[in-house]
């Protein structure tokens, strides 16, 4: 008897154990094209390419996504970038890098205007872009033009980088709604 109970207690432990082994899901390889930046109308392009990258790895972490090699997505996309954030051409993108789901952006206008006629000075912030996500998997196609024009003390200015957060911001909800059906599924 003892026998008995001691080989069913063995083939539950090995049962228990190596179940959730076996249910791991594969990570979704993630194409992030490079962030197209206006340089005549941005003046800090080099910034808003370093922003985009960090929230980049940032929300695509390991276990559930893996992103591919900069070389393998820039073999994928012409040289002077993507001609259209259409659904076609990000899937063309999908296609030539195997991969499960693609983001890119294009960051056309960040300016700063000042407004003099308040009583303490503001500036007119103004932000545009394109932001598209192509997720192959679910065959969800988000597209979604920036504007963003808000007004700010320029005293407050000081201590924080309006346009980095207004960015930030920006891209992680956009991110977000192209990762939301991965999530469920």
């Amino acid at each position: 008897m003892k026998k008995v109970f001691s080989f069913i207690f063995t083939m539950l432990a090995v049962l228990f154990l190596s179940a959730p082994l076996g249910s791991v899901a594969e990570a979704a390889w993630v194409a992030v094209v490079p962030i197209q930046v206006d340089d005549q109308n941005v003046e800090r392009s080099a910034d808003f390419s370093g922003y985009y990258w960090d929230i980049m790895i940032n929300k695509f972490q390991y276990p559930e996504y893996e992103l591919l090699d900069d070389e393998k997505v820039e073999n994928a996309i012409p040289e002077n970038g993507l001609p259209s954030f259409a659904q076609s051409v990000l899937a063309e993108v999908c296609d030539k890098t195997d991969a499960d789901i693609v983001v890119a952006m294009k960051l056309d206008k960040v300016e700063e205007n000042p407004l003099s006629f308040r009583r303490e000075p503001s500036l007119e912030c103004i932000m545009k872009g394109e932001f598209a996500g192509y997720n192959r998997i679910t065959g969800k196609y988000y597209y979604k033009k920036m504007y963003y024009k808000d007004e700010i003390e320029e005293i407050l200015t000081l201590k924080n980088d309006w346009q980095q957060n207004v960015f930030a911001s920006n891209v992680k909800r956009y991110v977000n709604r192209v990762m939301e059906d991965n999530k469920k599924k």
